[in-house]
């Protein structure tokens, strides 16, 4: 037991031992040895409880801590992985050779607003784009009213339309090309280019007045549309009364319905329905297109 305790033992045999009282009569030997074991056995076991006891809050704070520094990394990397996502989101919506700037359509009116102008090169014609539609993730819903086309929605940086209001003002102003710009979900990128585009103001429903000529890699799905009105679920003006806007969920020149509607649905390439962002001679009918761009530019 070691040497502590034979020292131990003896102390308390001998007070044990020297306690004589008539009403404690003395212990033999053996009944003394017996009850200071007895109380050591029972002290150490007291010992050990208490030791066990604090063993188990310790552990139960260390497990709490780890539990908090686990959260706490948890969080981290939840953050950080939010982060680089906000990051590739905003390096998506707002490259380098893109912009948003004020411009005013018509010198002699106080009017201006501000324009997305996409400063890349395009295929070969150029850059100074003035952006009027844009989709590429799903982020803004363009199933809208008749007064949202006509004003806008969305964000100039990212997904948006610019409005059916401020399109007119622009190329109402002298001859504008018209380039789009779209790809499907294999990387695929194609154009169409039609070299004067105009529509009429909200009294003509925006019509589709002009388109000129096609060139490009796309197919001309747009010529379709040439002379069409603007349509939405709220206002259907589409001359077979079908409510195209409704059925394929979206908003366009429609024309029983269309060849092309890059104001559909957000889905995900092949469909088994015409709601999608369709461009009919580029993927066909029943294929939705990732990304769409349509802009316009002053004829030099």
């Amino acid at each position: 037991m070691g040497v502590w305790y034979i020292v131990l033992l003896s102390v308390m045999i001998g007070v044990v031992a020297n306690q004589d009282t008539p009403n404690n009569p003395p212990y033999t030997l053996e009944e003394g040895t017996n009850t200071a074991e007895s109380r050591i056995l029972e002290r150490i076991e007291h010992l050990s409880l208490t030791m066990n006891n604090k063993i188990k809050e310790f552990d139960d704070r260390v497990d709490e801590k780890l539990r908090k520094v686990l959260e706490q990394l948890q969080s981290f990397s939840i953050t950080t992985k939010q982060r680089l996502v906000n990051l590739e989101q905003k390096l998506e919506r707002f490259p380098e050779d893109t912009g948003v700037y004020f411009m005013k359509p018509d010198p002699s009116k106080n009017v201006s607003f501000e324009v997305a102008r996409d400063l890349t090169n395009n295929h070969g014609f150029g850059s100074n784009w003035i952006v009027f539609q844009r989709r590429f993730n799903g982020s803004v819903n363009f199933y809208r009213n008749w007064t949202e086309y006509k004003q806008g929605f969305g964000d100039l940086r990212g997904e948006h339309w610019l409005g059916l209001d401020k399109l007119h003002s622009i190329v109402k102003t002298g001859q504008h090309e018209l380039l789009i710009v779209m790809e499907d979900f294999d990387g695929v990128i194609a154009f169409a280019h039609y070299d004067d585009f105009k529509i009429g103001d909200e009294s003509e429903k925006y019509k589709i007045k002009s388109l000129g000529q096609y060139t490009g890699t796309a197919g001309d799905s747009f010529s379709y549309h040439k002379d069409e009105v603007f349509s939405t679920y709220d206002q259907d003006n589409d001359r077979a009364g079908a409510n195209c806007a409704k059925s394929f969920v979206g908003a366009w020149w429609f024309y029983k319905c269309h060849r092309c509607h890059l104001n559909g649905e957000y889905l995900n390439g092949k469909i088994n329905r015409q709601v999608g962002i369709m461009w009919t001679e580029f993927r066909g009918s029943y294929y939705s297109l990732k990304s769409t761009k349509m802009m316009v530019r002053p004829v030099a």
